[in-house]
């Protein structure tokens, strides 16, 4: 596989220049010259495979890479992918089964078993590993009797949400992405009202991944359902610190299988204590915001279909505001894990 970049497509570049840059020459995000798509057969033996050995096809398809299920076991642990099941066909895609409890840790292990740049914490690679760990969630859905699904994730640097329109591409029955902001906005003011702040200002919440001004991601977005010159015409009103306003058929493209929710910082504090009351079920913040924005687009669409709710960090890693949220020391939080 060859990749070019979101801001031109003249020059091609191998997956090691891939994996040891963030960014091509021009400032570009790195991409796939031409995204595979599975055929159905492809997909569902892909899908049918044990977890580990679903993610490194995924990786291997994606860098020309030669990886085993047994190089993911070692990287990763067996079970570094789990999924939780909550009443009306809602489910945890728990992606922070390691030692730092967190997405992080997952990514930066299968990072260095690519090979990559250990200094690079993003480009094509951040994304890659991301599309991986949604087929392995999937491969787990499969095994529930779940066939496709709606996805909802935080917003943050746009990179999940990006990932999962991505893997989509690839084949992947991804249905509906919903995306999930918190008092930091800016997604929700260009889906939903066409026009977005590019000097806007992050406001600290709770979720420090959630607190993003301008979504850096939101570049692949624009080369996916623009092109270069639709980049060029977003990077211009960043430089300028202007109100972005995309065409009304970008914008109309950039809203297929895309919704956005804003879910408040007060909100999320019920969130917590409630599902752990009703369900039995402890969620950080960051899952609880993913969470929120599909409750929203379900109450605002009737759409009942079967969801994924990514979380990238568990309640031990968010100890202080989960105890915090439900009344109680980080002592009794241990024994409750």
């Amino acid at each position: 596989m060859l990749y070019v970049t979101t801001r031109s497509n003249q020059e091609v570049f191998t997956p090691q220049r891939v994996l040891l840059e963030n960014r091509g020459p021009d400032g570009g995000m790195f991409l796939p010259f031409h995204m595979p798509t599975l055929s159905a057969e492809e997909r569902e033996a892909l899908l049918t495979l044990p977890v580990n050995d679903c993610v490194c096809r995924v990786l291997n398809l994606l860098f020309r890479r030669n990886l085993t299920a047994l190089d993911v076991d070692f990287a990763v642990g067996r079970h570094p992918i789990r999924l939780h099941t909550l009443p009306h066909r809602i489910f945890i895609g728990e992606l922070w089964h390691n030692p730092s409890w967190d997405y992080a840790g997952l990514e930066r292990s299968l990072r260095e078993k690519l090979g990559a740049d250990s200094e690079s914490t993003g480009g094509w690679v951040k994304i890659a590993v991301r599309i991986a760990g949604l087929f392995g969630l999937f491969a787990l859905l499969k095994e529930a009797g779940v066939d496709q699904a709606d996805v909802s994730v935080v917003s943050g640097d746009f990179s999940a949400p990006i990932s999962a329109l991505y893997a989509r591409e690839l084949g992947l029955p991804v249905r509906n992405v919903i995306c999930s902001c918190n008092e930091n906005h800016s997604l929700w003011d260009l889906i939903c009202h066409g026009q977005m702040r590019t000097s806007s200002i992050s406001t600290p919440t709770m979720i420090p991944e959630a607190d993003v001004a301008v979504p850096e991601e939101l570049e692949r977005l624009i080369s996916l359902r623009g092109g270069t010159r639709d980049v060029e015409d977003f990077l211009e009103c960043c430089r300028q610190g202007k109100m972005y306003v995309p065409s009304d058929s970008l914008l109309g493209r950039m809203k297929e299988g895309l919704y956005v929710s804003v879910v408040s910082s007060v909100r999320l504090e019920t969130t917590i204590p409630s599902v752990y009351r009703s369900h039995g079920y402890l969620m950080s913040a960051h899952t609880a915001l993913a969470y929120g924005g599909l409750l929203d687009y379900r109450a605002q669409t009737g759409n009942t279909a079967a969801a994924l709710v990514l979380s990238d960090n568990g309640p031990g890693k968010d100890a202080r505001n989960v105890c915090r949220c439900l009344g109680i020391l980080e002592e009794e939080l241990k024994t409750l894990l």
